[in-house]
């Protein structure tokens, strides 16, 4: 079966220092298909729907690794190396604010990466695309969608009709359907959307948990739309955060504890510096660290006043954005823990890589997160302030029977690979376009 796979949201990451979940799941897509002869790439823009040529799309992959540092290690990375140096520093009680670490701003050079997209090419992709089309002859076809990029634009995909194709699209999740408290203005109008296109197009749907599952069905029949089959496949972890494990580890003398994530509201993070406010005073200037790894979002004023004004916080807070993934699957194996006391997850993915990268994980108890994490990480309520600073304060000691319970715990654990995942998401694709 040929499958015609859209690259829209990753061609514009070539301006990115570093992925977003969603853009991971994208890339993996494109570095697992994009050789492969069946495999057609498409972008979707406002004023044309085409097929890229194959040595484009494959001049867009070089482009994203390049700005990601794929190939970068740990002890290439400026950010990982100066966070390092500061987790190594003794206790600085005169710190007036929190650390900051990142790259050096890449603005865009918008004269030199236009030759991605050269005019000849784009007048040509919708005939291309087209013309592909019709060689499909009575052949099933599978357009296939993992991201949300145009999704809440339904005319962009009418394409897809008047060819005969069928669709399929990786759903991540339904938050701001559910909880639109914790997303940006417009967000819930914007997914409803971008479901109905799904109900609109899709042969089938590919979520990411079976939580995710529950609530994009939900979602769909509260509206009266319709629901494709709904199919789960789990994500998966770079090899990256594998071979952290088993790299020569170098804990600091003083403990750290890593969160990793967009600064926004359903991360739960005002309640995490609470949680940190009272590990200080209980232990002064032998209260671990807490490193916040991740780009600051939205609706996160009140956050973001703690992160840059808590004085009494500063010593023990770093922000760190532009890590490299050798450089976060380093960050994460040496340190005492993650935590992730969110509200509300599509999956989890920072859970699976830090449980890959052989470092124990407390996490919030949500239906996400016991998916992936059951028998591995330890659970608290999201809101349970004692339960957190006891499970921190049990993992930051290494001589804890806990600790050394949970570490041994880890040590079993398998997560799934890309490979394997595209694997699993080919054979769904291609049974749905054998019985459409």
């Amino acid at each position: 079966m040929n499958i015609f796979l859209d690259i829209t949201r990753l061609a514009t990451r070539i301006f990115r220092s570093g992925p977003t979940g969603i853009d991971r799941v994208e890339y993996a897509y494109a570095k697992h298909m994009i050789d492969d002869p069946s495999v057609s790439c498409v972008f979707n823009a406002p004023v044309f729907s085409g097929a890229i040529r194959a040595d484009r799309a494959r001049d867009i992959l070089r482009r994203v690794e390049a700005a990601w540092r794929l190939d970068a290690g740990a002890q290439s990375d400026g950010v990982y190396l100066a966070l390092r140096e500061w987790l190594d520093r003794p206790f600085d009680a005169g710190a007036a604010r929190p650390m900051r670490f990142r790259a050096p701003k890449r603005w865009p050079t918008w004269w030199r990466d236009l030759d991605s997209f050269p005019l000849r090419d784009i007048l040509r992709a919708e005939t291309r695309l087209n013309r592909r089309i019709r060689r499909q002859g009575d052949q099933p076809a599978m357009f296939f969608h993992c991201s949300h990029a145009q999704l809440d634009k339904p005319e962009r995909f009418r394409w897809l009709q008047s060819g005969g194709v069928r669709a399929t699209f990786f759903v991540h999740d339904a938050i701001p359907v559910e909880f639109p408290e914790f997303c940006s203005p417009g967000a819930l109008d914007r997914h409803v959307a971008r479901l109905s296109t799904v109900s609109q197009y899709a042969s089938l749907a590919i979520v990411n948990s079976q939580d995710s599952r529950r609530a994009v069905a939900a979602a769909l029949g509260e509206r009266g739309l319709r629901a494709p089959e709904i199919e789960i496949v789990p994500l998966a972890v770079d090899g990256a955060f594998s071979a952290a494990r088993h790299g020569p580890p170098s804990r600091p003398r003083i403990p750290y504890f890593v969160y990793v994530g967009t600064i926004e509201p359903r991360k739960n993070l005002l309640f995490l510096l609470a949680v940190w406010r009272r590990l200080v005073e209980r232990h002064g200037a032998r209260a671990p660290r807490l490193v916040i790894a991740g780009r600051r979002g939205w609706e996160n004023e009140n956050i973001v006043d703690v992160l840059e004004r808590s004085r009494q916080l500063a010593p023990f807070l770093a922000e760190a954005s532009d890590l490299t993934d050798a450089g976060l699957a380093r960050l994460m194996a040496d340190s005492a823990a993650l935590v992730a006391p969110s509200f509300t997850e599509g999956f989890g993915l920072p859970v699976v890589e830090c449980l890959a990268a052989g470092a124990p994980a407390i996490i919030s108890d949500i239906s996400a997160h016991r998916e992936v994490g059951v028998g591995y990480a330890m659970f608290a309520d999201a809101i349970d302030g004692p339960g957190w600073v006891a499970a921190i304060e049990a993992l930051a000691d290494d001589s804890s029977e806990l600790r050394r319970a949970t570490v041994a715990r880890i040590a079993g654990y398998q997560p799934l690979t890309w490979d394997g995942h595209v694997e699993r998401a080919r054979a769904l694709m291609e049974r749905a376009g054998a019985s459409a």
